[in-house]
C-alpha cells in the first residue's frame, strides 16, 4: 500500500496535479474566517456550536469558534458555517 501511496504522490508531483486530486488528501477552505469548506473527509467526531472535530483519516482537524453550523454534508464535503477563531491539526 506505500508504494501505491509513493508512486501516485510521485505522479502527482510530475504531472503538477494537486494531490488532493490523486491522493484523496483533504483540501480545507476557509473563507472570511465565516465558512470552511472541507473536501474529502471522513465524517465529524466532534460537533457543538464552538467546537467541531473533523476526522480527515490521515488526522483531525479541530475548529473553535462560536454558532458553528453544519450548513452541508455529504461523503465528499462539508460546509460549516460560523465565527472561527482557530484551528488546529492533530
Amino acid at each position: 500500500m506505500k508504494k501505491l501511496k509513493a508512486a501516485a504522490q510521485e505522479l502527482s508531483d510530475r504531472l503538477k496535479l494537486p494531490e488532493d486530486v490523486l491522493l484523496g488528501s483533504a483540501k480545507i477552505v476557509v473563507t472570511a474566517g465565516r465558512k470552511i469548506l472541507i473536501e474529502n473527509h471522513k465524517g465529524i467526531l466532534e460537533y457543538s456550536p464552538d467546537y467541531v472535530v473533523v476526522n480527515l483519516g490521515k488526522g483531525k482537524l479541530c475548529f473553535s469558534g462560536q454558532g458553528f453550523l453544519v450548513e452541508a454534508m455529504n461523503n465528499e464535503q462539508l460546509l460549516i458555517s460560523g465565527a472561527l477563531e482557530s484551528m488546529q491539526w492533530e
